[in-house]
Formats: structure tokens, C-alpha cells, sequence
């Protein structure tokens, strides 16, 4: 009887023991992932910012020349940007006051690039975004793009942007005048590297679609008020 106790008591003491090790390492993966995953996508958005940065000074450098008052103005837009950049930029995900900030500071500082008359602009944003966040950039890069590849200075362009709350989802629609015949290689930050961000935060939990009709390009965004995984 003793004999078989004790074999009783070592199996449950072997069991215990591979049981905790099982736990153990379950943790331990699901923090290389939660790892891995927060690398991947400070990684992508590495490849965004540079982009976005260059394509900006840009801007502010074809001022110089045409109209020095102009490029002052521009700077300080600018440097209202780059606080966005830097001091919130760390994260996976900003709220979205502060991206809807950045947008509005972008479309401030193209509205100098552009006459008046050039571009129609329109946007409706929410009133009360607080405790929601964004993947930091992927709105405004789908702005930037609108004004990229949308412009023409010979036709009448526009850019439509809304942004809603619903049901626990942050739905973004950009919608920009479509010009087949000038340039619209649609390169910039590409889809992909979004489709990246957006597979890591939220899983499959998000819808994006692009398509074009009626000389529109228009893009679709419905994600969650909160990502998939959360991080410290």
C-alpha cells in the first residue's frame, strides 16, 4: 500500500512539475510573440516615417523660393508635426485625437502648396474621440496619398476625409478626385506595409478597401477602437 502511494504521490509530483514547465514556457512563448510582434511593427513603422518626413520637407522646400511668408508658416506647422512624431510616435498605437491632429496640421501645410481654388477639401471628424487609439500614421499616409496622387492643378480637384465612431470601430473614409492621366503608381507607403500594422494589432478584426469609380479613388478603413493586443 505504502509501494503505491508513493508511486501515486511521485506521478502526481512529476505530473505537477511538467505541468508548470508546460505553463512556464506557454508564457514564455507568448511573450516572444507579444515581442516579436511589437518589433514587427515598430519595424513598419520605421518605414513610414521617413517616407512621410521627406515628402514633407519637400513641400516646405518648393516654398522657399515662391513665397519665403509662406515657408515660415509652413515650418511651424511642421514643428507642430514632428512633436506628433516624436513624442508619440513609440507606441503601436496613438489616440486618435493626436492623429486627427497630425491630419489636420498635413492638410494645413499642403493648403499652402496649393491655390485656393485647386483643391476642394472637406472633413468630418468626431467630436469626442477620447479613449480611443490609431496605429500612429495609417490615416494620415492614405491624407497624404489623396494629395500625392489626387491634384491636378488643370482639373477640379477634391479630398473628402471622415472619420466615425461606431459600435466600437473607428471607420475612416477618404475619398479624392481620380485623374487616369496623370501619374497614380499608388506607390508611397503601399498597401501592404498597412495591411502588415493592421494584421499585428487587430488580427483579422479590421476591413480595408480601396477601390475606384466615378472618378474616385476611395478608401475604406473599419478597426477597432482598441487593438487585438495590448501592450505596456
Amino acid at each position: 500500500m505504502k509501494v503505491i502511494m508513493a508511486v501515486l504521490l511521485m506521478g502526481v509530483g512529476v505530473g505537477a512539475f511538467y505541468y508548470v514547465e508546460s505553463r512556464r514556457k506557454e508564457r514564455r512563448m507568448k511573450e516572444l510573440e507579444a515581442e516579436n510582434t511589437k518589433q514587427q511593427l515598430e519595424s513598419l513603422r520605421y518605414q513610414i516615417n521617413p517616407h512621410f518626413l521627406m515628402n514633407t520637407l519637400n513641400n516646405i522646400h518648393a516654398l522657399v523660393d515662391i513665397d519665403p511668408e509662406k515657408a515660415k508658416e509652413s515650418i511651424e506647422v511642421f514643428s507642430k508635426m514632428m512633436r506628433v512624431l516624436l513624442y508619440e510616435g513609440d507606441a503601436p498605437t496613438i489616440p486618435l485625437a493626436k492623429e486627427l491632429d497630425f491630419i489636420v496640421h498635413f492638410i494645413s501645410l499642403m493648403r499652402l502648396r496649393y491655390p485656393e481654388d485647386a483643391v476642394q477639401i472637406e472633413t468630418s471628424f468626431p467630436q469626442d474621440p477620447s479613449g480611443v487609439v490609431v496605429p500612429p500614421l495609417v490615416m494620415a499616409s492614405f491624407v497624404e496619398n489623396a494629395f500625392k496622387h489626387g491634384i491636378s492643378y488643370s482639373t477640379a480637384s477634391f479630398i473628402r476625409i471622415k472619420v466615425a465612431l461606431q459600435d466600437g470601430k473607428v471607420i475612416f473614409h477618404c475619398s479624392n478626385s481620380y485623374h487616369p492621366s496623370e501619374e497614380d503608381s499608388r506607390h508611397g507607403i503601399g498597401l501592404d506595409n498597412v495591411m502588415k500594422r493592421l494584421s499585428l494589432l487587430y488580427g483579422k478584426g479590421y476591413v480595408l478597401s480601396t477601390d475606384v469609380e466615378e472618378g474616385r479613388y476611395n478608401v475604406l478603413m473599419a478597426i477597432p477602437s482598441q487593438p487585438e493586443i495590448q501592450y505596456s
